[in-house]
Protein backbone atom coordinates (compact mmCIF):
# COMPACT_ATOMS: atom_id res chain seq x y z
CA UNK A 1 0.00 0.00 0.00
CA UNK A 2 1.33 3.43 -0.95
CA UNK A 3 1.19 5.87 1.97
CA UNK A 4 2.75 8.83 0.17
CA UNK A 5 0.83 12.02 -0.49
CA UNK A 6 -2.42 13.23 1.01
CA UNK A 7 -4.00 11.91 4.17
CA UNK A 8 -6.56 9.14 3.79
CA UNK A 9 -9.32 10.63 5.97
CA UNK A 10 -11.45 13.80 5.78
CA UNK A 11 -9.69 17.09 6.45
CA UNK A 12 -12.30 18.07 9.05
CA UNK A 13 -11.34 15.14 11.31
CA UNK A 14 -9.19 16.56 14.12
CA UNK A 15 -6.15 14.56 15.28
CA UNK A 16 -6.34 13.03 18.76
CA UNK A 17 -3.46 11.94 20.97
CA UNK A 18 -3.74 9.38 23.77
CA UNK A 19 -0.83 9.04 26.21
CA UNK A 20 -0.57 6.22 28.78
CA UNK A 21 0.49 7.30 32.27
CA UNK A 22 0.93 5.63 35.65
CA UNK A 23 1.34 8.53 38.08
CA UNK A 24 -0.08 11.93 38.98
CA UNK A 25 3.16 13.64 37.93
CA UNK A 26 3.06 11.99 34.50
CA UNK A 27 -0.62 12.89 34.13
CA UNK A 28 0.11 16.54 34.83
CA UNK A 29 2.92 16.59 32.25
CA UNK A 30 1.02 14.66 29.58
CA UNK A 31 -2.26 16.46 30.19
CA UNK A 32 -0.91 19.60 28.55
CA UNK A 33 -0.51 17.76 25.24
CA UNK A 34 -2.93 14.81 25.18
CA UNK A 35 -6.61 14.59 24.30
CA UNK A 36 -6.91 11.47 26.46
CA UNK A 37 -4.84 9.76 29.12
CA UNK A 38 -4.80 6.00 29.51
CA UNK A 39 -4.41 5.50 33.25
CA UNK A 40 -2.47 2.38 34.24
CA UNK A 41 -0.34 0.98 37.03
CA UNK A 42 3.33 0.11 36.39
CA UNK A 43 3.81 0.94 32.72
CA UNK A 44 7.29 -0.61 32.88
CA UNK A 45 5.53 -4.00 32.72
CA UNK A 46 3.11 -2.77 30.01
CA UNK A 47 0.50 -1.69 32.54
CA UNK A 48 -2.07 -3.14 34.94
CA UNK A 49 -5.39 -1.85 36.23
CA UNK A 50 -4.90 1.38 38.19
CA UNK A 51 -6.13 1.89 41.71
CA UNK A 52 -9.34 3.96 41.69
CA UNK A 53 -7.67 6.60 43.91
CA UNK A 54 -5.23 7.37 41.07
CA UNK A 55 -8.06 7.98 38.61
CA UNK A 56 -9.88 10.07 41.20
CA UNK A 57 -6.81 12.23 41.87
CA UNK A 58 -6.02 12.73 38.18
CA UNK A 59 -9.65 13.57 37.42
CA UNK A 60 -9.47 16.30 40.08
CA UNK A 61 -6.30 17.79 38.56
CA UNK A 62 -6.91 17.72 34.80
CA UNK A 63 -9.87 18.15 32.44
CA UNK A 64 -8.43 15.60 29.98
CA UNK A 65 -10.56 12.51 29.37
CA UNK A 66 -9.38 9.38 31.19
CA UNK A 67 -9.39 5.79 29.97
CA UNK A 68 -8.56 3.18 32.62
CA UNK A 69 -6.77 0.00 31.63
CA UNK A 70 -8.47 -3.18 32.83
CA UNK A 71 -5.75 -5.78 33.42
CA UNK A 72 -6.07 -7.09 36.97
CA UNK A 73 -3.17 -8.55 38.88
CA UNK A 74 -3.49 -11.94 40.52
CA UNK A 75 -6.04 -14.77 40.14
CA UNK A 76 -3.90 -16.62 37.58
CA UNK A 77 -3.12 -13.47 35.57
CA UNK A 78 0.37 -13.94 34.17
CA UNK A 79 2.91 -11.23 33.48
CA UNK A 80 4.02 -12.76 30.15
CA UNK A 81 3.04 -10.83 27.04
CA UNK A 82 1.53 -13.67 25.03
CA UNK A 83 -2.02 -14.67 24.16
CA UNK A 84 -2.31 -17.15 27.04
CA UNK A 85 -1.62 -14.33 29.52
CA UNK A 86 -4.87 -12.64 28.50
CA UNK A 87 -7.25 -15.56 28.74
CA UNK A 88 -10.20 -14.57 30.90
CA UNK A 89 -11.24 -17.17 33.49
CA UNK A 90 -14.52 -16.73 35.38
CA UNK A 91 -12.56 -15.41 38.37
CA UNK A 92 -10.70 -12.85 36.24
CA UNK A 93 -13.90 -11.78 34.51
CA UNK A 94 -15.58 -11.19 37.86
CA UNK A 95 -12.62 -9.09 38.99
CA UNK A 96 -12.64 -7.12 35.73
CA UNK A 97 -16.32 -6.30 36.09
CA UNK A 98 -15.79 -5.06 39.64
CA UNK A 99 -12.83 -2.96 38.51
CA UNK A 100 -14.87 -1.40 35.70
CA UNK A 101 -17.54 -0.35 38.17
CA UNK A 102 -15.00 0.99 40.69
CA UNK A 103 -13.10 2.97 38.05
CA UNK A 104 -16.32 4.40 36.66
CA UNK A 105 -17.22 5.63 40.14
CA UNK A 106 -13.72 7.11 40.45
CA UNK A 107 -14.33 9.28 37.38
CA UNK A 108 -12.99 7.38 34.36
CA UNK A 109 -14.55 8.30 31.02
CA UNK A 110 -13.70 4.94 29.49
CA UNK A 111 -11.96 1.61 29.91
CA UNK A 112 -9.53 -0.39 27.77
CA UNK A 113 -9.97 -4.17 27.79
CA UNK A 114 -8.45 -7.05 25.84
CA UNK A 115 -9.54 -10.56 26.89
CA UNK A 116 -8.52 -13.26 24.41
CA UNK A 117 -9.49 -16.82 23.61
CA UNK A 118 -5.79 -17.59 23.24
CA UNK A 119 -4.35 -17.00 19.77
CA UNK A 120 -7.73 -18.06 18.34
CA UNK A 121 -9.21 -14.61 18.74
CA UNK A 122 -11.24 -12.20 20.81
CA UNK A 123 -13.09 -13.63 23.81
CA UNK A 124 -16.60 -12.66 22.72
CA UNK A 125 -18.34 -13.68 25.92
CA UNK A 126 -15.97 -11.83 28.26
CA UNK A 127 -15.85 -8.74 26.03
CA UNK A 128 -19.61 -8.68 25.70
CA UNK A 129 -20.11 -8.80 29.46
CA UNK A 130 -17.48 -6.11 30.11
CA UNK A 131 -18.95 -3.85 27.45
CA UNK A 132 -22.41 -4.31 28.95
CA UNK A 133 -21.21 -3.18 32.37
CA UNK A 134 -19.13 -0.33 30.91
CA UNK A 135 -22.05 1.00 28.87
CA UNK A 136 -24.27 0.87 31.95
CA UNK A 137 -21.85 3.40 33.45
CA UNK A 138 -21.73 5.44 30.20
CA UNK A 139 -18.11 4.54 29.51
CA UNK A 140 -16.30 4.39 26.18
CA UNK A 141 -14.58 1.07 25.50
CA UNK A 142 -11.25 0.44 23.75
CA UNK A 143 -9.67 -2.88 22.76
CA UNK A 144 -6.08 -3.18 23.96
CA UNK A 145 -3.01 -4.05 21.92
CA UNK A 146 -3.65 -7.70 22.80
CA UNK A 147 -5.20 -7.55 19.31
CA UNK A 148 -1.64 -8.08 18.00
CA UNK A 149 -1.43 -11.48 19.73
CA UNK A 150 -4.31 -12.92 17.66
CA UNK A 151 -3.44 -15.15 14.71
CA UNK A 152 -6.27 -14.03 12.40
CA UNK A 153 -6.08 -10.24 12.61
CA UNK A 154 -8.66 -9.68 9.85
CA UNK A 155 -11.33 -11.66 11.69
CA UNK A 156 -10.32 -10.02 14.97
CA UNK A 157 -10.85 -6.56 13.45
CA UNK A 158 -14.34 -7.58 12.33
CA UNK A 159 -15.06 -9.04 15.78
CA UNK A 160 -14.01 -5.82 17.55
CA UNK A 161 -16.38 -3.83 15.32
CA UNK A 162 -19.27 -6.27 15.77
CA UNK A 163 -18.88 -6.21 19.55
CA UNK A 164 -19.31 -2.43 19.50
CA UNK A 165 -15.92 -1.15 20.64
CA UNK A 166 -15.13 2.54 20.17
CA UNK A 167 -11.37 2.17 19.61
CA UNK A 168 -8.71 -0.39 18.84
CA UNK A 169 -4.98 -0.23 19.62
CA UNK A 170 -2.52 -2.00 17.33
CA UNK A 171 1.15 -1.76 16.39
CA UNK A 172 0.23 -3.03 12.91
CA UNK A 173 2.21 -6.28 13.10
CA UNK A 174 1.84 -9.63 14.92
CA UNK A 175 3.38 -10.06 18.35
CA UNK A 176 4.54 -7.60 20.98
CA UNK A 177 7.94 -6.60 19.61
CA UNK A 178 6.94 -4.09 16.95
CA UNK A 179 10.49 -2.72 16.79
CA UNK A 180 11.53 -5.90 14.95
CA UNK A 181 9.47 -4.79 11.95
CA UNK A 182 10.12 -1.89 9.55
CA UNK A 183 7.85 1.13 9.77
CA UNK A 184 6.54 0.47 6.24
CA UNK A 185 5.23 -2.94 7.33
CA UNK A 186 3.57 -1.48 10.40
CA UNK A 187 1.94 1.30 8.37
CA UNK A 188 0.56 -1.23 5.91
CA UNK A 189 -0.75 -3.41 8.73
CA UNK A 190 -2.61 -0.56 10.42
CA UNK A 191 -3.96 0.67 7.09
CA UNK A 192 -5.32 -2.81 6.35
CA UNK A 193 -7.00 -2.97 9.77
CA UNK A 194 -8.56 0.46 9.20
CA UNK A 195 -9.91 -0.67 5.84
CA UNK A 196 -11.47 -3.81 7.34
CA UNK A 197 -12.92 -1.85 10.26
CA UNK A 198 -14.40 0.82 8.00
CA UNK A 199 -16.06 -1.77 5.78
CA UNK A 200 -17.41 -3.73 8.76
CA UNK A 201 -18.80 -0.67 10.54
CA UNK A 202 -20.42 0.54 7.31
CA UNK A 203 -22.07 -2.85 6.84
CA UNK A 204 -23.35 -2.77 10.43
CA UNK A 205 -24.46 0.86 10.22
CA UNK A 206 -22.29 1.76 13.20
CA UNK A 207 -19.92 4.68 13.86
CA UNK A 208 -16.42 4.13 12.51
CA UNK A 209 -14.00 2.33 14.83
CA UNK A 210 -11.03 4.51 15.75
CA UNK A 211 -7.91 2.46 15.01
CA UNK A 212 -4.95 3.87 16.99
CA UNK A 213 -1.35 2.96 16.12
CA UNK A 214 0.81 2.30 19.18
CA UNK A 215 4.03 0.61 20.21
CA UNK A 216 6.58 3.05 18.82
CA UNK A 217 4.68 6.12 17.66
CA UNK A 218 7.03 9.10 18.00
CA UNK A 219 7.25 12.72 16.89
CA UNK A 220 9.86 11.57 14.37
CA UNK A 221 7.42 9.24 12.55
CA UNK A 222 4.11 10.97 13.32
CA UNK A 223 3.86 12.43 9.80
CA UNK A 224 3.78 8.92 8.34
CA UNK A 225 1.15 7.68 10.78
CA UNK A 226 -0.98 10.77 10.21
CA UNK A 227 -1.31 9.89 6.53
CA UNK A 228 -3.49 6.92 7.46
CA UNK A 229 -5.15 7.87 10.77
CA UNK A 230 -5.63 11.01 12.88
CA UNK A 231 -5.73 8.99 16.11
CA UNK A 232 -2.41 8.12 17.77
CA UNK A 233 -1.44 6.37 21.01
CA UNK A 234 2.10 7.13 22.18
CA UNK A 235 3.92 6.59 25.47
CA UNK A 236 6.26 9.58 24.88
CA UNK A 237 8.73 7.87 27.19
CA UNK A 238 12.51 7.79 27.30
CA UNK A 239 13.34 4.72 29.33
CA UNK A 240 10.90 4.54 32.24
CA UNK A 241 10.03 8.26 32.39
CA UNK A 242 7.63 10.42 30.44
CA UNK A 243 9.61 12.79 28.21
CA UNK A 244 7.82 16.13 28.23
CA UNK A 245 9.77 17.31 25.17
CA UNK A 246 8.72 14.25 23.17
CA UNK A 247 5.08 14.84 24.14
CA UNK A 248 5.43 18.50 23.16
CA UNK A 249 7.04 17.63 19.81
CA UNK A 250 4.44 14.98 19.02
CA UNK A 251 1.60 17.37 19.79
CA UNK A 252 3.21 19.98 17.54
CA UNK A 253 3.51 17.42 14.74
CA UNK A 254 -0.18 16.55 15.09
CA UNK A 255 -1.52 20.10 15.28
CA UNK A 256 -4.25 21.48 17.57
CA UNK A 257 -6.08 19.26 20.00
CA UNK A 258 -9.08 17.37 18.72
CA UNK A 259 -12.10 16.13 20.61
Amino acid sequence: MDHAGARHYPAFVMPTLEIPIDSIAAAELAGSHADRLEVCSDLASEGWSPDPWLVREIRARTPVRLVAMIRPRGVAMMAALDAEAFRCTPAILDLCLREIEALARAGAHGVAIGPLAGTCGVDHQACGRMIEVARAHHLEVSFLRTFDLIADREQAARDVCELGFDRLLTAGVPGWNASAHPLSERLAGVADTISIANATCARLGRPTLQVMPCGGVRASNAAEWLKITPHLHASCRRGTWLDAQEARDLRAAMGPRGA
